[in-house]
């Protein structure tokens, strides 16, 4: 498989180096440039710079982040954390993250490389963790689509008869896609390893566009480990660039054994920006993750804001998120992991009290389930609690944004602090 993927790698750079001509017309004189068709025209870069805190199981937390921003979406980010939580065991960490999206041939849109990584430190330890994640995303064509990645994670988390276990993984995938007006077909394949376990998987996915910027995506990826076989499905409507007046929505599912995933969403109001490149990134982009490291995600979208910055697609906004997993802790025994959460954001984009303009409020939901251990029994219970929280922010001189979330159940509290440039 790895003799494979570098075969494909040399033959990217034969395409790279030959699949760009330049357009003439028949009088011989250059059309427009195409370079920058993809993202629209540019836009002048947009920075934004947080100042976040959180409190959990009476810690606190602290992060400062920023990213840049044009037409090609967020083109890099950074973040700082103190006494967070990693993603793997939750323990206690000093992070530093970052990414970089790059254009480096002529600063052309179809050629696009994507890098970054995470370092963290566990706290009252010299122990580390190291994530990187890197890829290429080549369009040589309008019609033609393809994507070559790596990532790969050393590290500790929780272990069964030490509190830190170490770990390597690593995973590299090929993605290819053709499209026409109508109709997509995509061709994944991936290789890797879990501590020495070969993770090999392929498959393949077909993307059907209907009337009114709907569409519906249905994907199957086999893998050596019959357990993680995954079906995704994803049925939707794009808003148009042009506000129609039409809610925009989706419906993602992704399915294995002991593993289902759902991720919902609706989004109306004058201001919509769940567009055909949202739309399509974020379903193209839950499909291939079956080919990557789930730790990588908040990396490969880019989002580590202390507060997400999902309430500003659209003017009316409701999220529905479930997960549920099952775990083996006792061999034999099998308990779950599992969340049921709820987001309403509405930005109140006509209120403007002196230098205050789009407040925000928001309204969420969230049910958690997870082992819990009784020493009586020396078993594990999965143990359900339940939560709401509240948000409420707005946008101060145009270039300052605060937001704060509350959880009254659990006397705890996140805040934001944003500052805008450009």
């Amino acid at each position: 498989m790895y003799k494979w993927l570098k075969s494909l790698f040399v033959i990217w750079v034969f395409l790279i180096a030959n699949l760009f001509p330049q357009e003439h017309s028949k009088h011989g004189q250059r059309k427009i440039d195409p370079r920058h068709s993809i993202y629209g025209s540019i836009q002048p870069t947009v920075w934004e710079f947080q100042l976040g805190a959180w409190s959990y199981n009476n810690e606190i937390a602290s992060a400062f982040n920023f990213y840049s921003k044009n037409q090609r979406n967020k083109t890099f980010f950074m973040r700082y954390t103190n006494n967070g939580l990693d993603n793997r065991s939750l323990f206690k960490v000093k992070q530093l993250t970052s990414g970089v999206v790059l254009f480096p041939y002529k600063d052309d849109d179809r050629f696009r490389v994507d890098f970054g990584g995470t370092y963290d430190i566990i706290t009252d330890t010299s122990l580390t963790n190291k994530t990187v994640f890197s890829r290429v995303t080549f369009r040589p064509h309008k019609l033609l689509w393809f994507r070559i990645g790596f990532e790969s994670i050393t590290g500790y988390k929780s272990g069964h008869l030490t509190r830190y276990k170490k770990t390597n993984e690593n995973a590299s995938y090929f993605v290819g896609k053709f499209e026409n007006t109508r109709f997509s077909l995509i061709a994944l394949a991936g290789t890797g390893e879990n501590n020495n376990n070969p993770r090999n998987r392929y498959g393949s996915a077909g993307l059907i566009k209907g009337p009114f910027n709907t569409y519906f995506l249905g994907g199957y990826i086999k893998s050596d480990n019959t357990l993680e076989n995954v079906r995704t499905l994803s049925i939707g409507r794009w808003a148009s660039f042009r506000p129609d007046g039409i809610p925009s929505g989706f419906v993602i599912w992704k399915h294995k054994d002991n593993y289902d995933f759902q991720l919902g969403g609706i989004l109306w109001g004058k201001t919509n920006l769940f567009v055909r490149p949202a739309a399509l990134g974020m379903t193209q982009g839950i499909l291939i993750s079956s080919l990557a490291l789930r730790d990588n995600s908040l990396l490969r979208q880019g989002q580590l804001m202390t507060i997400t910055d999902d309430y500003r697609y659209a003017d009316n906004s409701f999220f529905y998120v479930y997960l549920n997993q099952g775990i083996e802790i006792i061999p034999g025994s099998l308990n779950n992991i599992s969340l049921k959460a709820i987001r309403f954001y509405k930005i109140f984009s006509k209120i403007k009290f002196s230098s205050i303009s789009n407040p925000v409020a928001g309204i969420f939901y969230d049910e958690e389930t997870k082992p819990d251990y009784n020493p009586i029994t020396s078993s594990f219970k999965d143990k359900t609690t339940t939560f709401f929280a509240f948000q409420i922010g707005a946008t101060i001189s145009d270039r300052f944004i605060l937001n704060v979330i509350s959880y009254p159940n659990k006397s705890e509290w996140n805040i934001a602090f944003s500052y805008i440039y450009g």
